[in-house]
């Protein structure tokens, strides 16, 4: 199962010990999903790390950005997301470019907390679903016996 887990889910598992966005990322790392991201998604992620009212209220080390950071480039499935598989759906660019990485990453979900991402439930066969949804619908049925 393949996912694109959109920049606050990222930011938000990074800061957060608990939660249905640290789980989500702990099912990647345990290699129950599969992440895909692209470069503008790191990069936004990097920059919301930085900001001081989230790095240093949570008091992120440099280090520990970087080592976030150097995750999703070696372990999470980058793709190239071309100008031209960006479309106006939103209204808003960075929504539209997360659209652009689920269809070029060719996945199954789109998890994210983005009302207006969420408000579409659905883009190009990709369900959009909140970090919550997708732990309660997807993960726990993937993970129960039987």
């Amino acid at each position: 199962m393949k996912i694109v887990a959109d920049v606050n889910v990222i930011v938000s598992a990074t800061i957060a010990p608990l939660g249905a966005s640290r789980a989500i990322i702990m099912a990647w790392r345990e290699g129950r999903i599969e992440l895909v991201t692209s470069d503008g998604i790191i990069a936004e992620v990097e920059e919301k790390l930085r900001f001081p009212r989230i790095g240093g209220k949570y008091h992120l080390a440099d280090e520990d950005i970087r080592t976030a950071l150097a995750t999703l480039r070696t372990q999470a499935q980058v793709v190239a997301v071309p100008l031209q598989s960006i479309r106006s759906v939103t209204g808003d660019p960075e929504d539209d470019y997360v659209l652009g990485t689920a269809t070029e990453g060719k996945v199954d979900y789109l998890v994210t907390g983005d009302k207006g991402l969420l408000e579409l439930g659905q883009h190009r066969g990709v369900a959009i679903l909140s970090p919550r949804q997708f732990v309660d619908r997807i993960l726990a049925s993937s993970t129960s016996p039987g």
